[in-house]
């Protein structure tokens, strides 16, 4: 009788390590990617690829496009993983139109000469709130995953 005493709350005190390790880690994961997107995104492309794009439209188009696919590629590997299909198809669509839509309006802006100095203002804007929708992507992603892991280690911790 003890001896299933003892292994029954083993078997609990796992489960409750296993929370907060996942917790714990998911969250991390949750705050390192969305600052990292934030900050380190915006300048990196701002300040290292206006010269490309102002001096060599062709491969800063190149660039740009390999960094779209990109980053749909890794949106559809963890959403495929890691998330259900409600919640990868919205912040699909939410990542997918805004991106859409700032880069149709850098465009825009950008083939006009007559807005150049517009432009040059409007590409930090452009590559700022690409920045933050990668930010407010991954916030998202890993809050919702987190009190996902959370609610389900706290039923299996219950049940």
């Amino acid at each position: 009788m003890s001896s299933f005493f003892f292994l029954f709350f083993s078997f609990r005190f796992f489960h409750f390590l296993l929370f907060f390790f996942f917790f714990f880690l998911f969250f991390f994961f949750f705050f390192f990617f969305s600052f990292l997107s934030f900050f380190f995104l915006s300048f990196f492309f701002f300040f290292f690829s206006f010269p490309f794009f102002y001096f060599f439209p062709s491969s800063f188009l190149s660039f740009f496009l390999f960094f779209f696919f990109f980053f749909l590629f890794i949106f559809f590997f963890f959403s495929f993983f890691f998330f259900s299909l409600s919640y990868s198809t919205f912040f699909f669509f939410f990542f997918f139109f805004s991106f859409l839509f700032l880069s149709i309006l850098f465009l825009f802006f950008f083939f006009f000469p007559f807005f150049f100095f517009f432009s040059f203002f409007f590409f930090f804007f452009f590559f700022f709130c690409f920045s933050f929708s990668l930010f407010f992507f991954f916030f998202f992603f890993f809050f919702f995953f987190s009190f996902f892991l959370f609610f389900f280690f706290l039923f299996s911790l219950f049940s």
